[in-house]
C-alpha cells in the first residue's frame, strides 16, 4: 500500500472492494427514453413513480431544481416474487398537472400521500434569481378518490422543499431543503407530523447525514436511512447511502452501498422491503433506455446460520483417558430421544443445529460402564462445552466397614424438601445402570436429615426422601422387588459435628441431608 494515500482514497478503495455478488439487478420494463426514477411502494402490488414519458421536450437534469415541465405520477402493476412492472398509467388528474410532480411517500393505511411539485398559481412562481423553487403538497383518498392537494405549512417561495419520505408509522416525514440553516447545496431535513394538518419545525439531521455538498432522495424503514448524495465519499455522482437508525441510539454510521447498487454515474431514490432485501432505485447509468432509469434489485438473503450446539468430551473418571466410541444420546424434556452420534477417536462428539434457550438431557453409554445423565441448556446462539465423565461399573461398588455399598456422589436434597434435584437426579441414573447391568442386585435406601428442626419430624422428612428416592429409581424401570426397604433414619446418624449443640454453615448441614444405597445381594 502507498502510505501518502489519503483517507478519502481509503474508503474509495473500501467502496470499490466491496462489490456485492447476491445483487440481482434488471431494467424495469416500464422505463421510457425520457427520464423515470422516484419508484415508491403502494399498496400491496403496486409501484409508483415520477417520469416524463409523455413528453419530448424534457431534457433538463433533475437534480438541478430548476424548471422541468411535464414530469408526472405513474402508477403501474408489481409482481411481488418476480418485480415485474407492467401497465404503468397516469396516477391521478387530481395530482398531475402540467407542471412537476414527483418524489411520492405514503401514510401506512395509503390514505394520505405526499408528494413534490414546482410552485405555482396559476403560473409558475420563481424566487428573486429567477429560480422556480419545488415544494411538498399532501393529499387525502376520500371514497376512493385523492383530493385537491394542500401544500405543507414549511414550504416557501423563497427555496426549495422536496423529497418526502414518511417514516413506518407516519410520525415523521423526511425531507429534502436548500432552506436557511442548511450545511449544503441541499440537506436532510425532518419533521414530527402532529395532525390536523399541522407539524412541529423542521429539523436538520446535522453534520454526520449532511455534508457542504448535496443530500436527497431519503426513504426510512423500520431499520435503516437511506438516502443519496454527492458530498460523501463515493464512486462518482450521487451514491446511495445507509444510516442504521433506532429510536434509543439514532443515526449510526453512514455507509457507502458500494457496487453494484452505485456506479460511476448518478444512483438515487432507493426504496428497498428489509424483509425480502427486495426494492427499486434510479440511475443514470450505461446501458440504461433513456436520461435516469428505474432499476428493480433483489438481494440472496444470507441463511441465517444456527449457532446453538452442544459440544463434548467423552473421559474415564479415574484415569482422565479419552473413551471413544462411547454412545452419546440427546434427549428432550420429554425423554424422546432427538439424535445419537458416536464420540470419535478423541472422545469427541457435537449436537449442531439445536433450538435456543432449551433445556436437552445427554445421556452417555458404553459397555461396563455406568450411564451418564446431563442436563445442558442451550443459550442463543452459542456453543456450550459439556464435559462428559464415565465411571467402570466396578468401580462403583465398594466395601466400607464389611458392607456392600455403591460409592455415588451424595444423594443430597434441599432443606426441608423431599423432591429429587436434577443433580441428584443424575446419580440415580448411573444407580439405575449398575443394577441393570447387574439383575440379580437387590439394595436398600438410608435416607438423612440435617440436625435443624425437631427428632420427629426430621424422621417423617427422612423417610419421605428415602420413599421419593425408591421411586425414581423404581420409574425408571427397576423391579420393586429389588429395593428390599426405604427407611430414613433422621438425624441420627450424622456425618459430621453439626449436631445443634455448634453453629455450622449450609454447607456442612447439606452434607448430612443424603441417601445411601446398600448391596444386599449381587
Amino acid at each position: 500500500n502507498d502510505p501518502r494515500t489519503t483517507p478519502k482514497e481509503k474508503v474509495l478503495d473500501n467502496i470499490l472492494a466491496t462489490e456485492q455478488p447476491d445483487y440481482t439487478i434488471r431494467n424495469i420494463a416500464t422505463n421510457s427514453e425520457y427520464s423515470d426514477f422516484s419508484p415508491m411502494f403502494y399498496n400491496e402490488d403496486e409501484l409508483v413513480f415520477a417520469s416524463a414519458m409523455d413528453s419530448s421536450l424534457f431534457s433538463t437534469r433533475r437534480y438541478k431544481w430548476n424548471n422541468q415541465p411535464y414530469l408526472d405520477l405513474y402508477v403501474a402493476k408489481v409482481n411481488k416474487e418476480s418485480q415485474e412492472v407492467k401497465n404503468a398509467i397516469k396516477f391521478s388528474k387530481k395530482i398531475n398537472t402540467k407542471y412537476h410532480e414527483a418524489s411520492v411517500t405514503f401514510s401506512p393505511d395509503n390514505k394520505t400521500m405526499y408528494f413534490t411539485r414546482n410552485n405555482y398559481g396559476k403560473k409558475l412562481k420563481r424566487d428573486k434569481n429567477g429560480v422556480n423553487n419545488l415544494k411538498i403538497y399532501s393529499s387525502k383518498k376520500v371514497d376512493g378518490q385523492w383530493t385537491e392537494a394542500r401544500e405543507l405549512p414549511f414550504n416557501s417561495d423563497a427555496f426549495s422543499t422536496g423529497h418526502p419520505a414518511l417514516s413506518p408509522d407516519g410520525k415523521q416525514l423526511y425531507f429534502v431543503s436548500d432552506r436557511p440553516g442548511s450545511l449544503g447545496e441541499t440537506d436532510l431535513f425532518v419533521v414530527d407530523v402532529l395532525g390536523n394538518g399541522s407539524f412541529s419545525e423542521p429539523r436538520n439531521l446535522g453534520p454526520e447525514i449532511n455534508t457542504e455538498r448535496k443530500e436527497m432522495f431519503p426513504y426510512v424503514n423500520d431499520k435503516k436511512l437511506y438516502f443519496s448524495s454527492n458530498g460523501h465519499v463515493g464512486l462518482g455522482g450521487l451514491d446511495v447511502y445507509e444510516v442504521p437508525f433506532d429510536e434509543e441510539n439514532g443515526f449510526g454510521e453512514v455507509k457507502n452501498m458500494g457496487k453494484p447498487v452505485n456506479s460511476k454515474k448518478d444512483d438515487f431514490s432507493f426504496i428497498v422491503n428489509e424483509e425480502t432485501q427486495k426494492g427499486f432505485f434510479a440511475s443514470n447509468r450505461r446501458g440504461g433506455k433513456g436520461d435516469d432509469d428505474i432499476y428493480s434489485f433483489s438481494r440472496l438473503i444470507p441463511e441465517e446460520i444456527n449457532y446453538n450446539a452442544i459440544a463434548g468430551v467423552v473421559t474415564e473418571l479415574v484415569t482422565g483417558d479419552v473413551m471413544p466410541e462411547a454412545l452419546v444420546t440427546l434427549l428432550d424434556e420429554n425423554n424422546i430421544k432427538l439424535k445419537e452420534v458416536i464420540a470419535d477417536k478423541n472422545g469427541s462428539f457435537v449436537f449442531e443445529d439445536l433450538d435456543g434457550t432449551t433445556k436437552y438431557t445427554i445421556r452417555t453409554t458404553k459397555d461396563s460402564y455406568a450411564e451418564d445423565i446431563m442436563n445442558v441448556s442451550t443459550k442463543d446462539n452459542e456453543l456450550i462445552d459439556v464435559a462428559v465423565t464415565m465411571t467402570k461399573l466396578a468401580e462403583l461398588i465398594v466395601i466400607e466397614e464389611g458392607i456392600k455399598k455403591l460409592k455415588l456422589d451424595m444423594i443430597f436434597f434441599d432443606f426441608d424438601k423431599a423432591y429429587i434435584r436434577s443433580d441428584a437426579a443424575d446419580e440415580l441414573n448411573r444407580l439405575v445402570s449398575v443394577m441393570k447391568e447387574n439383575p440379580t442386585m437387590v439394595i436398600k435406601i438410608e435416607s438423612h436429615t440435617d440436625s435443624r428442626g425437631s427428632a420427629v419430624y426430621n424422621k417423617y422428612l427422612s423417610d419421605r426422601r428415602a420413599k421419593s428416592t425408591r421411586n425414581y429409581i423404581i420409574s425408571k424401570g427397576i423391579d420393586p422387588k429389588r429395593i428390599e426397604s426405604a427407611i430414613g433414619y433422621g438425624e441420627e446418624r450424622l456425618l459430621n459435628e453439626c449436631d445443634g449443640t455448634v453453629r455450622c454453615s449450609r454447607e456442612k448441614h447439606q452434607l448430612n441431608r443424603r441417601s445411601e444405597f446398600i448391596i444386599l445381594n449381587m
